[in-house]
């Protein structure tokens, strides 16, 4: 079960044994809080929700109010601290580096799964404020599996690491575009899954994920239809049942007409006719 601790009317701790690569913490009033300057061995994303403060991390400094967020890489000098009879309200979860470069490295179609630092140490994105407060609300109930409160995690990651690393997702688009490519240019040859992910260096199972999100379905599926297309094209050409099912890479006239009525809700021959 997660244990949540309440240390004052001003602020609670969260955190589970069940999930160790995350703490969280929710200040819903932050006037009477101030903080020296100091640094954390996570990585450490704050989200706004309401006032403003000041913020200063290494020599960038700003005014944050409500929207912004936070992005606080492991070792970097920090502060944060309410702006004089304002009043400040946030949300912080501290996420351990290791865990997260996982998760990188699966958002992005990467094998080198070490940490990446953002460059950005602040942002307005009132979308991830809002992911971030449900977060905390999911993670702090007590109704909700590991599995539940894992994958919301990985979903809020998934949202932050698009907002501020944008050129590295759309790197691992580009990725399972160049499947997609491969696979128009080969469709009738047997493609296993690791010569799919050999052509474009990614791991099978951020390809099928990625993949599934860009196209809307698996790469095998993708490869079927396209099969199907050109014998489409083909038997609107007047080709016989048995050059096309040869000519699409199935391995006999029966499998091709299974396929091909699953796929259109007629035969080959009523098709062409």
């Amino acid at each position: 079960m997660p244990r949540t601790v309440q240390q004052s009317a001003q602020q609670t701790f969260w955190r589970d044994p069940a999930l160790p690569f995350i703490e969280a913490r929710h200040v819903p009033e932050g006037r009477g809080l101030h903080y020296g300057r100091h640094w954390h061995e996570t990585h450490s994303i704050g989200v706004i929700t309401g006032g403003r403060s000041t913020y200063v991390n290494g020599e960038h400094a700003e005014i944050v109010e409500a929207g912004a967020v936070v992005v606080i890489n492991p070792g970097d000098v920090h502060g944060c601290n309410p702006v004089p009879d304002a009043p400040w309200s946030y949300v912080m979860f501290y996420i351990d580096p290791t865990w997260l470069g996982r998760v990188q490295a699966s958002l992005r179609g990467t094998a080198d799964a070490a940490f990446r630092p953002y460059d950005v140490p602040a942002l307005r994105a009132p979308h991830v404020v809002d992911a971030g407060v449900q977060l905390f609300a999911l993670l702090a109930d007590a109704q909700r599996s590991v599995a539940e409160r894992e994958a919301a995690v990985v979903d809020f990651v998934a949202l932050l690491d698009g907002a501020l690393a944008p050129g590295q997702q759309r790197a691992g688009a580009e990725k399972v575009e160049r499947v997609a490519d491969y696979i128009d240019a080969h469709f009738a040859q047997p493609l296993p899954l690791q010569d799919l992910c050999d052509a474009a260096q990614l791991s099978g199972s951020y390809l099928i994920r990625a993949f599934k999100k860009r196209y809307g379905v698996a790469p095998h599926e993708y490869q079927t239809n396209r099969r199907i297309q050109y014998a489409k094209a083909r038997l609107r050409d007047g080709a016989s049942l048995a050059e096309v099912a040869l000519d699409v890479g199935f391995a006999d006239q029966a499998h091709f007409q299974r396929v091909f009525k699953r796929m259109t809700a007629a035969t080959p021959g009523q098709y062409r006719d």
